[in-house]
């Protein structure tokens, strides 16, 4: 088997790092240092722009360099940096991991990659090819309202945004706000997947289907790695649900993502049933 690097493009909330994680711990496999390495979204700027890494400082780059000439791990914030400063150094890393013995498939799964243009997907893929190795991509999709609902409960349990007094109403403002969008328009990635790689280069799934026996197999038959059939059984990064949104809440976010919907029906008829929202969003589109 060649050597293979997993472009993981989320979607974010979406089972990015259970895939992630059944990968990266197969015999053969080495993600390296992060799980997500953040290393391309910053350039989009906007939502993404806090993702860039500030310069370290003089004495930190000293730090790193004694901290690597004693066989120490390099510190994640420098590496990142590092790795967001020359693209070459990006492909450079994933390569070194690969020249391992015994290592035939590294990788890179950040949900935020959702939102990359094609041409930066074909620049990551070239990037990779000139150096032997075959670049494949993941791409999993979750209904969307429950993908925001799932995202804003997280910011407000990780303090990015207050616990609001009424749920709905700032659950609605979130989704249709520029955070919430710019990983939601999964008909925009589905473009950019298909204009940048060719089918066999492509896994894309849905949530909803992910961890059934089914599903299982089939990320197993892509990624060449053997999953247990009961692996879809083990939750990783998974988290409390609270408060939840009103059925008057989900539709109004749905009808704003009726594009989204419409796409994804293409190729995914069974969202009629999977996700709740979508024979009606269909049906009135």
């Amino acid at each position: 088997m060649g050597k293979t690097f997993f472009l993981g493009l989320g979607g974010q909330k979406c089972g990015s790092s259970w895939i992630q994680a059944q990968l990266a711990k197969a015999e053969g496999s080495d993600f390296g240092r992060l799980g997500e390495y953040q290393v391309w979204e910053h350039q989009l700027g906007g939502v993404f722009a806090r993702y860039k890494v500030a310069e370290p400082s003089k004495f930190e780059k000293l730090r790193t360099r004694l901290k690597l000439s004693v066989g120490a791990p390099e510190p994640v914030a420098h590496l990142r940096w590092r790795l967001q400063s020359d693209p070459n150094a990006y492909f450079d890393y994933f390569a070194a991991l690969l020249e391992q013995q015994g290592i035939e498939r590294t990788g890179d799964i950040t949900p935020s990659y959702a939102a990359l243009p094609a041409d930066m997907l074909a620049m990551i893929s070239y990037g990779f090819a000139s150096r032997g190795i075959e670049t494949k991509v993941i791409f999993s999709m979750r209904d969307p309202v429950a993908r925001l609902k799932s995202h804003f409960r997280m910011d407000i349990q990780k303090g990015r945004i207050p616990e609001p007094k009424d749920f709905d109403a700032a659950l609605v403002e979130f989704a249709i706000s520029d955070e919430g969008t710019a990983r939601s328009r999964y008909d925009l990635t589905l473009a950019n997947i298909k204009e940048a790689f060719p089918e066999g280069q492509t896994h894309i799934c849905l949530f909803e289907e992910l961890f059934t026996p089914e599903g299982v197999q089939s990320l197993s038959e892509f990624s060449g790695v053997q999953l247990a059939t009961n692996a879809g059984g083990t939750k990783v990064n998974a988290r409390q649900g609270g408060s939840d949104a009103s059925e008057k809440a989900a539709k109004e976010i749905a009808m704003h993502y009726a594009q989204v919907y419409q796409s994804v029906a293409q190729d995914f008829p069974q969202i009629e049933t999977l996700w709740p929202q979508a024979k009606a969003v269909l049906t009135n589109a």
